[in-house]
C-alpha cells in the first residue's frame, strides 16, 4: 500500500511539471514585458497569473502595470478584491487611496486615507503598517496622523516617539522631531544610543548649522528642566564631541563627575579623545583633574599620571621652536617620576619617551646613554623589551657618533629575535645607519632583504629606501645628492631642521631637476609641519600628488596630507574628503586602516559611544 502511495505521488508530481514550467516561462517573459516598460503586452500576463495566484508577489506587478497604463477602475477592482481576501494588510486600503489620487479625485482619497487611520480597530503592529504603507507613497502627513492616533490610542505620549522624529525630519520639521526625541529620553534613558544615531545623520548634512542649533537649544531646555537625569547631560557631552570641541566636552564631563559622584572614568575617556585629536591642552587640564581632584582613590590615577606625561611629551616634541623651559619642566617630572617607580611594563613606553626627551630635545645625549645602558644591563623587563631598549640606546649611540657600538647593538637585537619584528626593525635601523653614512650598495642589500619581512610598515619602508638607492645611487660618481639626501633625512629624524633645509636645498644647487625632486619635496613638507608651518606643508604635499602621482610617495603623501588638516589645521571636511580619495585611491596602502578609522571618528561612529 505504501509503495503505491508513493508512485502515485511520483506520477502526480510529474505530471505537474509542465504546468509549473510553463507559469515560470509567462512569469518571466511579463517581468520582461514590464522592465523594457511594455506594459501592453505585460498586462494580460499579470492578470492570468493574478487569477490563478492572488498573492501580494503577483498583485503588485499586475496593480503596478495597470498603474502605468492608467486603468485607474481596473485598478480600483483589482484593490478592492484584494481588500476582501486580506482585509487585515493595511496596504491595500492605502493603495485605494492611491487609485483615487492618480484618477484625479482628490476628495474619494483623502476619505479613504482618514478612513484608514480613524475607522479601524488598529493595534500597535497596524498602526507601524499603515504608516510604512503611507510612507511607501510619500504621504508623510497621513503617516504623521496615524502615528498620532496610535499614540492616542495607547494614551502612552512616548509612543511612536522615534517612528514621528523621523517622519518630522523627513518633512524638515526638526523643531517637532527633536522634541519627540527629547521626550523619549525623560522616560526612556536606554534610547540615547538611537537617539545619537539619528541626529549624527543631522549634524553630517547641515552646512549652516541650523540642525546644529536646534539640537543644542534643546538640550540645553531639558537638562535645565530635568537636572537630575544624566541623560541630556550625556547628549550635552556627546554633541560637544561631535564638533570636536574637546574644552566644553570636558566641561560637561567634570560636571558630570562631579553630580553623579564618579569615578573619574568619563573625565579620562575625554583626555584620550582630546590627546588622539592633538587638544594636548584639554587632555592635560582633564589628567590634572583626575591626579588633583579624584586623588589616588581614583582607580584611573596611575593611568592618569602615566598618560599626563606622555602626552605633555607629544605637545613638546609637535611645536616649534622647542620650548627649552617645558622641556626642562617635563624631564624633572619624569625624573621625579622614575625615582618613585621603578622600571616595568605599564611604564615602559613611557620611559623610552623619557630617553628621547633628553637625547633629542634637552641634547642631553650622555645621561640618555647611562640611563639606558643602566636599563638594559640591571633591569628585569622581558627579553623583548630589553630589545627595545637595545634599540633605542642604539639610536642615542649613532646620535653622538658613536657609529660601531650602535652596529653592534643592532646586529645583536637581530640575532636575538631574526624572525620578530623588532629584529627586523633592527636590522632596519642597520641598513639605515649604512645609508645615512653613504654605504648605500650595502644598505640596499640589507634592505632587499627585508622587502619580505612579516611588518607590513617594514616591508614597505624598506621597499622605499631600497629602491631610492637604485634609482639614485648612478647620477654621479660619488653620489653626492643622495648624501646629502641621507644626511637631511638623518638630521629631520633628530629635529635638527635648519640644516636638514640646508642640505635638501642643496641638492638643488648641485642639479635643477634631480630624480630626488619628489622626495625632497615630501622631506620639505615633513620640516614645513614640524616647524608648524601647516599651509606651506600643504602646498608641498599637494604639488607632489598633482606632480607624482604614481610614486611611491604618492600614497604617503595624500595620508599625511588628511592628517595635516585633521590634527593640525582642524578642518574636518577637507580631512574627510581627503581620507575618502586615499581609502578610494590607494585601497592596498599600509596606511588605509588607520584612514578608515580617523574617517569614521570624524564622522562620529567612534565618538558617540562615548557617554
Amino acid at each position: 500500500m505504501r509503495t503505491f502511495k508513493k508512485i502515485y505521488i511520483f506520477c502526480l508530481l510529474i505530471s505537474t511539471l509542465p504546468l509549473i514550467q510553463a507559469q515560470n516561462n509567462k512569469e518571466q517573459l511579463a517581468i520582461q514585458y514590464y522592465q523594457n516598460q511594455e506594459y501592453e503586452k505585460a498586462i494580460d500576463l499579470f492578470k492570468d497569473l493574478y487569477l490563478k495566484h492572488p498573492d501580494a508577489y503577483y498583485y503588485n506587478y499586475y496593480f503596478q502595470t495597470l498603474l502605468h497604463l492608467q486603468d485607474f477602475k481596473e485598478a480600483e477592482r483589482l484593490v478592492n478584491k484584494q481588500i476582501k481576501i486580506y482585509p487585515l494588510i493595511q496596504k491595500y486600503k492605502v493603495d485605494l487611496g492611491y487609485v483615487f489620487s492618480l484618477a484625479g479625485e482628490d476628495k474619494k482619497a483623502q476619505k479613504t486615507y482618514e478612513q484608514c487611520i480613524y475607522q479601524n480597530k488598529h493595534t500597535s503592529a497596524s498602526i507601524k503598517e499603515l504608516s510604512e504603507a503611507f510612507q511607501s507613497y510619500k504621504r508623510y502627513d497621513y503617516a504623521v496622523q496615524t502615528l498620532l492616533e496610535g499614540r492616542k490610542i495607547s494614551e502612552i505620549p512616548s509612543d511612536y516617539a522615534l517612528e514621528l522624529g523621523h517622519l518630522y525630519g523627513l518633512i524638515g520639521k526638526h523643531n517637532q522631531a527633536i522634541e519627540e526625541y527629547m521626550n523619549l529620553l525623560t522616560v526612556n534613558p536606554a534610547a540615547l544610543g538611537e537617539v545619537e544615531s539619528i541626529l549624527v545623520t543631522w549634524l553630517i548634512d547641515d552646512p549652516e548649522q541650523q540642525k546644529r542649533n536646534i539640537i543644542h537649544k534643546a538640550i540645553l531646555t531639558y537638562l535645565q528642566k530635568n537636572p537630575d537625569l544624566q541623560v541630556y547631560s550625556s547628549l550635552m557631552l556627546w554633541l560637544a564631541l561631535q564638533e570636536k570641541d574637546f574644552s566644553t566636552a570636558l566641561r560637561q564631563a567634570k560636571a558630570m563627575d562631579k553630580r553623579y559622584k564618579e569615578n573619574g572614568q568619563l573625565v579620562y575617556e575625554i583626555a584620550e579623545i582630546a590627546g588622539e585629536n592633538y587638544d594636548f591642552a584639554t587632555a592635560l587640564e582633564a589628567y590634572d583633574y583626575i591626579l588633583n581632584v579624584k586623588g589616588a582613590e581614583s582607580p584611573f590615577y596611575s593611568l592618569a599620571r602615566i598618560a599626563s606625561l606622555h602626552t605633555n611629551y607629544k605637545q613638546i616634541s609637535t611645536k616649534y621652536p622647542v620650548d627649552a623651559t617645558a622641556v626642562k619642566n617635563l624631564d624633572n617630572r619624569l625624573t621625579n617620576y622614575f625615582q618613585q617607580q621603578n622600571l616595568y611594563m605599564q611604564n615602559f613606553n613611557l620611559f623610552r619617551k623619557w630617553m628621547q626627551l633628553k637625547a633629542i630635545y634637552a641634547k642631553d645625549i650622555l645621561t640618555a646613554k647611562q640611563l639606558l645602558e643602566k636599563a638594559v644591563y640591571q633591569s628585569k623587563l622581558p627579553p623583548k623589551d630589553l630589545a627595545c631598549l637595545k634599540v633605542d640606546l642604539g639610536d642615542i649611540l649613532r646620535l653622538n657618533d658613536e657609529v660601531w657600538e650602535a652596529v653592534l647593538l643592532y646586529a645583536q637585537v637581530e640575532k636575538d629575535f631574526p624572525n620578530d619584528t623588532i629584529g627586523q626593525l633592527a636590522k632596519f635601523k642597520n641598513a639605515k645607519l649604512s645609508f645615512y653614512l653613504g654605504e648605500f650598495d650595502w644598505a640596499k642589500a640589507q634592505l632587499d632583504v627585508l622587502r619580505a619581512a612579516t611588518s607590513k610598515l617594514i616591508a614597505n619602508d624598506a621597499m622605499y629606501l631600497s629602491m631610492l638607492i637604485f634609482d639614485n645611487e648612478s647620477e654621479d660618481s660619488i653620489n653626492l645628492a643622495l648624501m646629502y639626501y641621507a644626511r637631511a633625512d638623518f638630521m629631520i629624524e633628530n629635529h635638527r631642521l635648519d640644516e636638514a633645509k640646508l642640505l635638501l636645498d642643496s641638492i638643488h644647487e648641485i642639479s635643477l631637476y634631480h630624480s630626488l625632486t619628489d622626495d625632497i619635496l615630501y622631506k620639505q613638507a615633513e620640516i614645513a609641519l614640524k616647524k608648524n608651518h601647516y599651509h606651506q606643508a600643504d602646498s608641498l604635499l599637494n604639488q607632489l600628488i598633482q606632480n607624482y602621482p604614481y610614486d611611491l610617495l604618492a600614497d604617503d603623501a595624500l595620508y599625511l596630507r588628511a592628517t595635516l588638516y585633521d590634527f593640525y589645521i582642524k578642518d574636518i571636511y577637507t580631512a574627510m574628503d581627503l581620507y575618502q580619495e586615499f581609502i578610494r585611491n590607494y585601497p592596498s596602502s599600509v596606511y588605509v586602516v588607520d584612514a578608515r578609522k580617523r574617517f569614521r571618528s570624524l564622522r562620529g561612529d567612534v565618538l558617540q559611544q562615548v557617554n
